[in-house]
């Protein structure tokens, strides 16, 4: 063994090891570097954890302005249908009143006159010159229910049906409205005109189109147009 590694370390030595500003050993600079590292680490945990609850708090107001967002859609959405129901309700009220017929016969001919594509005015009008809304009515010509269509004119519109089909309430008013709408189409939105070859049929329609002079048909298309003078002026039933 060398002289060296006999040679006893001076007190000099020792202290430097130890005193506060002096160099320190590998142990201590171990320690720190370990100690330095949890704090910063615990610092950037404290950062995260803190930074956090705020993405939290801002993701779950906006999940409940959403909702409630869609809460009010549909309260919208309701009460724009109730407002529909309302309105519904008082104009079959009022054309219940106004031409003296139970309430579910005026709810009948309004919904389907909307359903078929012509004014619920216009179909009140028609079935009360018609048949003055009786379900059942015959003519002598063989015309059925309010609408008085003949069973050759409904199969046009509807092949095939049969005479007990035609007497139903509801069947008649669509068979009935739908062959005045398709006339109002073919004349061009002329309602007398439409009406006329309404009464007059099929036929009689070629003839109307021909001579829009013609006699024949005018006093029941000023009839039904008539009423509806009225019901627009509000000066009664149409009677």
């Amino acid at each position: 063994m060398s002289d060296w590694s006999r040679k006893p370390i001076s007190r000099s030595a020792r202290d430097r090891w130890k005193k506060p500003g002096g160099r320190r050993g590998p142990a201590r600079i171990w320690l720190g570097g370990v100690l330095l590292l949890g704090a910063l680490g615990a610092a950037f945990h404290g950062v995260g954890a803190a930074a956090r609850p705020d993405r939290l708090a801002s993701a779950g107001a906006q999940s409940e302005v959403a909702d409630l967002t869609r809460q009010v859609a549909d309260l919208k959405g309701k009460l724009t249908v109730n407002q529909l129901k309302l309105d519904r309700l008082g104009e079959v009220t009022q054309y219940s009143s106004a031409y003296r017929v139970p309430a579910d016969v005026a709810r009948l001919i309004y919904d389907v006159s909307l359903a078929e594509g012509i004014h619920p005015s216009l179909g009140f009008q028609l079935v009360k010159v018609e048949s003055g809304f009786r379900a059942h009515a015959r003519s002598a010509t063989g015309a059925l229910g309010y609408t008085q269509v003949l069973l050759s004119t409904a199969r046009g519109e509807r092949p095939g049906i049969t005479e007990a089909e035609l007497l139903r309430p509801e069947t008649n008013l669509h068979v009935g409205f739908r062959i005045l709408k398709n006339l109002l189409g073919q004349f061009e939105n002329d309602l007398e005109l439409a009406l006329k070859a309404y009464t007059l049929g099929p036929t009689g329609a070629v003839a109307t189109l021909a001579d829009t002079t013609a006699q024949d048909g005018q006093a029941y298309a000023r009839a039904v147009m008539r009423g509806l003078r009225k019901l627009n002026k509000g000066q009664g039933s149409g009677s």
